[in-house]
């Protein structure tokens, strides 16, 4: 074995990130309510990394910028919400039943949006998650309109270390799904739609049916993460299917760095570990996250188009395989 290889290094630093992350909640546990806080926003990171990973299949490798990807993370989380909360359902029939839910509505969505590309497929996944939102707001009846739906019950066994660590389970089993699909011939076939078109229809690809079903995949993965999310703050709310929930994703994937598979999911906890550190030092940064946020993104632009990923690539003398 080569051990100067860049695939055996990337296993070993996975390695040791996911025992860190393993035994990370034992550690925060011992600082009592601190602790406890940081459990919740670790456990935040690892689903907002799911999610942002899984609009990466159609981001970075499909290269179809969708604006709508909040809708299938909303109605895996109003999915969970009203299993639990109206019908009394447990959290694991629940989970499962979010990403088929968000699967379903990735399918109805996409039928649509791949038949068009460009600006026009990202115009149109912005009014069809718009549409669900709305649908979400006005129908107070069913989904608590914009009171959302509160009050979802929390299993007893399920306590902050234990939600944590079946969260770090998850999003590590839904990782090596999503990365075996990205390095399948499946996945091979979708980067070449983004690179060529032309081509990927004159080798004789269905260029729409593998964009449709790549389409589904990224939804069903959000749905996931949306069910997850729910529990963790134990309601369901309107702002999840709101495009500015994309936005944060995009945002993951842009400043992790979209064509790097762990990009987005370093991205996303970045952003969010900038956002709590920010708040803990005055309350008042919190309220320019907006500019923050340009200026981080401005900064990536200009000096590191390709991530965080792609900038450790570039100081460490690697490049991206």
């Amino acid at each position: 074995m080569d051990y100067s290889q860049p695939g055996y290094n990337n296993r070993v630093i996975g390695g040791i990130v996911i025992v860190g992350l393993v035994i990370l909640p034992f550690i925060l546990a011992r600082f009592g309510q601190t602790g406890e806080f940081w459990i919740w926003v670790t456990t935040e990171m690892i689903i907002m990394a799911l999610f942002a990973t899984s609009l990466n299949l159609i981001l970075g490798f499909g290269g179809m910028v969708s604006f709508g990807h909040a809708a299938f993370f909303g109605v895996g989380a109003y999915t969970v919400a009203l299993l639990m909360k109206k019908a009394g359902i447990s959290l694991v029939l629940a989970l499962l039943a979010a990403p088929l839910a968000a699967g379903v509505a990735a399918a109805i969505v996409g039928w649509f949006c791949v038949r068009l590309i460009g600006l026009y497929f990202a115009i149109l996944t912005l009014a069809f998650g718009q549409l669900l939102y709305m649908i979400a707001f006005q129908w107070y009846t069913f989904t608590g309109g914009d009171d959302g739906i509160h009050g979802i019950p929390k299993p007893e066994f399920l306590d902050p270390t234990n939600y944590y660590l079946l969260c770090l389970i998850i999003f590590l089993v839904c990782f090596l799904v999503m990365r075996m699909i990205v390095n399948s011939s499946f996945g091979l076939s979708i980067r070449l739609t983004r690179e060529n078109l032309e081509r990927a229809k004159f080798i004789g690809i269905n260029v729409r049916r593998y964009q449709w079903i790549n389409f589904i995949i990224a939804g069903i993965f959000a749905g996931i993460a949306g069910g997850l999310f729910t529990e963790l703050n134990r309601f369901a709310q309107t702002e999840f299917l709101h495009w500015s929930k994309s936005g944060d994703a995009i945002f993951a994937c842009l400043v992790g760095g979209m064509y790097s598979f762990a990009g987005p999911a370093i991205g996303s906890s970045v952003l969010i570990f900038l956002h709590i550190i920010l708040q803990q030092i005055h309350q008042s940064l919190v309220e320019i996250w907006a500019i923050i946020l340009g200026i981080i993104l401005l900064g990536v632009v200009l000096f590191a188009p390709e991530g965080l990923v792609g900038l450790y690539g570039k100081i460490s003398g690697k490049s991206e395989r």
